[in-house]
């Protein structure tokens, strides 16, 4: 190598040292502000995210004080190739080469929150578990619907549905399908245990899954705390007296493009899961119900009722009935305020 060649080569790297150690600077001094707040930001950056829009993130965020000087930095020492996807917590005022050593390395990674409402699906868990935690949700409904794989975890049902927790978590970014199911259903057994199994069979003479299964319905259906014990006495009624439970949750349930307003086709599908066609409960739980509709199906309400209506007043609650004919003129009277509304 001739001399001037290597004075151009050693320019050259100083020059690329000297840029780097300015961007650098500039970054440390822009994220070393004094802001009188020590408050830690959250970031998620997803599986597959591009360079830019992690920058969007970090920029949103206020992690990263110039866009061009971080970027410039992080193409210069090819920690841009090597971050890692995951849930983050950063405290304020990391410099630049801080934040780019911390995603590339997977460090300061926050355990993320994930909350699954009562009456939650185990698609909609999968899809709320892959948003939140990097779940691969995929695998989440089929192992859920793996005979062997529940028997690991303690199921010995066909499918999960029912026999998940509706909670908050705490999980790792990434964390493993096996580990949210066993995990929810853990939680759902230290509820559901033997003694309140044993308490359900007095009360109702319903076996422990088929509590479940009516837990679900009462779940599906009621919309106030008040109805739950009396909506799952309303079943038990109609099932006692071999009567079609007519449950619109369990039409929900099997409708590709639910939930949505009820059909009168709809009520003539073709499904075990139809219970204005087929009596009896349906095949599984039909959702994963909360503490209190387990409650409910486990100690429900002593009545004579055997139908109910929502009422049209946007409480969610019902009108209950002992009667066709009280019934009929329940369901009357919410054409009538439903018609009402629609009118004005």
């Amino acid at each position: 190598m001739n001399s001037s060649l290597l004075r151009i080569l050693v320019a050259l790297i100083i020059g690329i040292g000297v840029l780097i150690g300015y961007f650098t600077y500039q970054s440390y001094k822009a994220n070393h502000l004094p802001t009188g707040e020590d408050d830690s930001v959250t970031v998620i950056i997803p599986r597959g995210a591009g360079f830019s829009e992690i920058l969007d993130s970090l920029e949103e965020k206020g992690l990263i004080g110039e866009r061009l000087s971080f970027e410039i930095l992080a193409v210069a020492t090819g920690a841009g190739d090597e971050i890692q996807s995951g849930s983050y917590r950063f405290e304020s005022g990391l410099s630049h080469t801080e934040l780019l050593d911390h995603l590339k390395n997977g460090k300061s990674a926050a355990r993320v929150k994930v909350t699954f409402p009562e009456g939650v699906t185990i698609r909609r868990i999968a899809s709320i578990a892959q948003d939140r935690a990097g779940v691969d949700s995929t695998e989440l409904v089929t192992l859920a619907n793996d005979r062997e794989f529940l028997a690991t975890i303690g199921l010995t049902a066909s499918t999960a549905e029912g026999y998940l927790m509706p909670d908050t978590y705490f999980f790792d970014w990434g964390v493993s399908a096996e580990t949210v199911l066993r995990e929810m259903s853990l939680l759902f057994r230290d509820y559901y245990n033997e003694q309140k199994q044993n308490r359900a069979r007095e009360q109702t003479g319903l076996t422990p899954y088929e509590t479940v299964i009516l837990a679900s319905l009462v779940e599906g259906e009621a919309r106030t705390e008040e109805d739950r014990t009396i909506v799952a006495g309303l079943y038990l009624n109609r099932l006692r007296k071999k009567m079609l439970l007519q449950a619109d949750p369990t039409i929900q349930y099997i409708l590709p493009d639910g939930p949505r307003r009820l059909l009168y086709e709809d009520l003539r599908i073709d499904n075990p899961y139809n219970t204005y066609r087929n009596p009896g409960l349906p095949p599984t739980p039909i959702n994963n119900p909360g503490r209190a509709s387990l409650e409910a199906a486990i100690d429900p309400a002593e009545t004579d009722y055997l139908y109910m209506v929502a009422k049209a007043d946007g409480s969610g609650a019902h009108t209950f009935s002992r009667t066709l004919s009280e019934h009929q003129v329940a369901v009357n009277r919410y054409r009538r305020n439903v018609a009402a509304q629609r009118a004005e």
